[in-house]
Parts: structure tokens; sequence; C-alpha cells
């Protein structure tokens, strides 16, 4: 009996042993996934904030025009985006394209980044962002301080685009892997979700 009673709770103990074994190795599987998402999302975050802010911008006058295309998914403008001495201007457009990332995450797509010249219309650079985005999403307000919920209707028109005077991003990336719980045979991707208003200089007065 004594035999018995001990093969029990060795049992039980070990039953604890690997229960809490494999708890550890998803919570670090996790929370490697979530660290790796965010400084993904940080990087294109950097670019975003750099690009926006730009919009319309040269050394002396702001671009004519300053937006070329507002829609919910692509925006297309013109800057001196390298602030170079010449005052030469590009057309600079991100999109998010309906191209799969395939990393192993059905939901992500390339989010993509386009210089081009605006003279002769070559592209200067080409960024497809292959880094899990399943959501980029723009809306855009024509006063300051309204709620998002006013935004104007997409594709904004060529007639209307001047009107614009702040732009709302909404930016979502998950990892390309699934955490996978013990109630969720499954799984999950690790999501992290960025949002900004931004009121570039060159739109107050377009």
């Amino acid at each position: 009996m004594g035999l018995v009673t001990s093969y029990v709770i060795g049992g039980i103990l070990l039953i604890g042993i690997l229960a809490m074994n494999m708890s550890l190795s998803q919570s670090s599987t996790e929370l490697t996934l979530t660290q790796t998402t965010r400084e993904k999302a940080v990087g294109v975050q950097e670019m975003l904030n750099h690009d926006i802010q730009k919009i319309g911008f040269n050394r002396n006058n702001k671009t004519s025009p300053v937006l070329v295309e507002a829609d919910s998914h692509k925006v297309a403008f013109r800057s001196n985006i390298d602030n170079s001495s010449d005052n030469s201007v590009e057309l600079v457009t991100w999109e998010f394209t309906n191209t799969s990332v395939g990393n192993g995450n059905p939901n992500a797509y390339v989010l993509k980044r386009t210089v081009k010249d605006v003279d002769t219309g070559s592209i200067i650079s080409e960024t497809p962002i292959r880094l899990g985005v399943t959501n980029f999403n723009i809306k855009y307000l024509d006063k300051y301080g309204q709620p998002v919920s006013n935004h104007m209707s997409t594709p904004v028109a060529s007639s209307d685009l001047n009107s614009i005077r702040q732009l709302y991003i909404a930016l979502e990336l998950q990892s390309s892997a699934k955490v996978h719980g013990n109630t969720n045979t499954d799984g999950r991707f690790v999501r992290t979700i960025w949002e900004k208003r931004f009121s570039p200089p060159n739109l107050e007065d377009v």
C-alpha cells in the first residue's frame, strides 16, 4: 500500500513539473515573439514619422501640389524627402498591398514605400516592408481637434485634397508564428498596434 501511494504521489509531482515546464516554455515563446514584433513595429514607425511629417516639404516653399492621392490604404505626396540643396522634389507613396508576405502568417501583407523622381517618373527607391504588417489604415481630417470618427470619405476626391489638415494612421503587426496555449489548440498570433494622429506643418494652410 505504501509503494502504491509513493507511485501516486510521484506521478502527481511529475505531472505538476511537466505542466510548469510547458507553461514556462509557452511564456518564454510569447515574450520572445512579443519583443520581436514590437521591435519590427518601431522600425516602421520611425520611417512613417519621418515621411509623414515632411509631406509637402521643400527648403524654400511647400511643394505644389502637396498631396497627390489619399486613400484608406494608400497615401501619395510630394516632398523634398532627402532635404537636397537643389530643391528637387520626389513623389513619396506608402501603400498597403495585397501581396502576401509568406512568412507563415496568412494575415501579413507587404507594406510598400516608393520614392520617385517627380520630373522623370523614375523610381529612386522602392522598399517592400515584409515585417508582418496586417493592417495599415489611414483616415483624413479636414479640421483640427475633431474626433477621428468624423474623417473624410476615402478615396478623397482630388478637388478635396487641399482640405486635408491631419492624417490618422493605424498600424498593426503580427508575429510570424503562433503561440499555443493549453486551452487553445489552434494558437494565436502575437499582435502589436500603433496609432498616431499627424499634423504635418505644410498641411496647415494648403
